[in-house]
């Protein structure tokens, strides 16, 4: 029997571990972002449940354990798909030069190795420091039998150069484990900032949204379904720039090419996840997720058990208009609402949501600042103010979305909103 493997819970230096476990009013909506369950935790735990009836013994607790758990987990998981390349110690002594001085050296050879920055299901995560330059990076840890190992590596290799991926230095193996030592991003995880900060202008929103786009646009380029996409796996680095993560979960694909087995995060999966036969477009969804965690602060599907959380994903009819949308752009909205549609055929692909108005505009400097200092003749704060308030107008949207439509670039856009404000003098 094939070994699954676990997920993780990477921290950090000098994180607010408290912050984590926080039930005050302000998070509380926000703590069932993060937990230590996931769908196939949640399939064993239903199996074990069966046996119990089959075996005469009471099921009350099974039933209880299934009763309020929480929506989201690190990944654990494995796919019905066959694993490429199988004979590990094989398959990523020849993936790459970085990789292959594993198989001669020992990680302590070249690198020293510090503290334990965090702990999870399937090992640890250590700091380390090469000993040639003295830059530091994070060791990954996973225990010999995880045989979803080699598939993670090769992924790691052929995303290598991306910004926005974690890279992945080089490998080590001893007699119980290998060791994976990549980019350290100090910054934390994006999970953690969310729950500290609980809701994100549409500004910020939208820049944090266009780059894990662009992420997801060059994995799916790359034949690479990431399958997990949640705040967890995407790490940050001092700058503030975001780092995807943790490649346990994802597949190669070719084109076309359908995956099936129930693999993610129960508040972020995909309704065709459930259904068991779906393609990468899960990414898409899974992002729109978290789209809708950073401009509201909460989660759109939830319930009492893991089921409710199922049924609510699958059937629930998600309203934009009313309540805690209310403060929220049409726009925003708009984009929201062509991500998170169970019809796959006609769910935004990761190239047209960045070519979204909403998308353009927060993140195209020449067309924010023209509408902002065309909004300041009519308002007696200064743009530097209007800044962190303005937000894309349904006019404006319109202008974006005729233009777009018509093949016109964000530059020759930007001459059209500068010719507006031209007249509008």
């Amino acid at each position: 029997m094939r070994k699954k493997r676990k997920g993780s819970d990477i921290l950090y230096p000098n994180q607010d571990q408290g912050i984590l476990e926080s039930t005050s009013d302000s998070q509380s909506q926000l703590s069932n972002l993060k937990s230590h369950y996931s769908l196939e935790d949640y399939a064993r735990l239903r199996k074990r449940c069966k046996e119990d009836v089959v075996g005469n013994e009471h099921v009350g607790s099974c039933t209880n354990r299934l009763v309020g758990i929480a929506a989201t987990a690190p990944p654990c998981g494995t796919s019905s798909l066959v694993l490429p390349g199988r004979g590990l110690k094989r398959k990523i002594g020849c993936i790459d030069v970085a990789t292959q001085t594993g198989r001669k050296n020992k990680i302590e050879d070249d690198y020293i190795v510090g503290a334990t920055i965090g702990k999870g299901k399937f090992g640890s995560v250590w700091l380390c420091q090469s000993r040639a330059t003295g830059v530091e990076f994070a060791c990954k840890t996973l225990c010999k039998g995880e045989e979803t190992v080699h598939r993670e590596v090769e992924i790691m290799q052929h995303l290598s150069g991306h910004p926005g991926v974690v890279t992945l230095e080089a490998v080590y193996e001893d007699s119980d484990c290998f060791h994976l030592v990549m980019e350290l991003c100090s910054g934390g995880r994006l999970i953690d900032q969310m729950i500290k900060e609980v809701q994100y202008s549409e500004h910020r929103a939208a820049n944090i949204f266009k780059e894990l786009m662009l992420v997801i646009k060059y994995c799916h380029e790359m034949g690479v379904v990431h399958r997990d996409i949640k705040p967890e796996n995407i790490l940050l680095t001092t700058s503030g720039k975001i780092k995807l993560a943790d490649f346990g979960l994802a597949m190669r694909v070719a084109n076309g090419q359908r995956l099936t087995g129930l693999a993610g995060s129960p508040a972020y999966v995909a309704p065709e996840v459930l259904l068991g036969n779906y393609s990468e477009k899960v990414d898409i969804w899974s992002a729109g997720i978290l789209l809708y965690a950073l401009l509201t602060g909460v989660l759109p599907f939830q319930g009492d058990s893991l089921e409710a959380v199922f049924e609510a994903i699958k059937n629930v009819k998600l309203d934009f208009h009313s309540g805690i949308w209310e403060s929220v752009s049409k726009p925003a909205r708009n984009l929201i609402e062509r991500i998170l549609t169970r019809d796959v055929a006609t769910r935004i692909t990761a190239e047209e949501v960045l070519s979204h108005p909403w998308i353009l505009f927060y993140t195209e400097r020449t067309l924010r600042t023209l509408s902002i200092k065309s909004k300041s003749k009519s308002h007696s704060a200064p743009p530097s103010q209007l800044l962190a308030t303005t937000r894309l107008d349904n006019n404006e949207c319109r202008t974006l979305y005729g233009s777009i439509s018509k093949g016109a670039s964000p530059a020759s856009v930007a001459r059209k909103f500068r010719l507006q404000d031209r007249r509008a003098r």
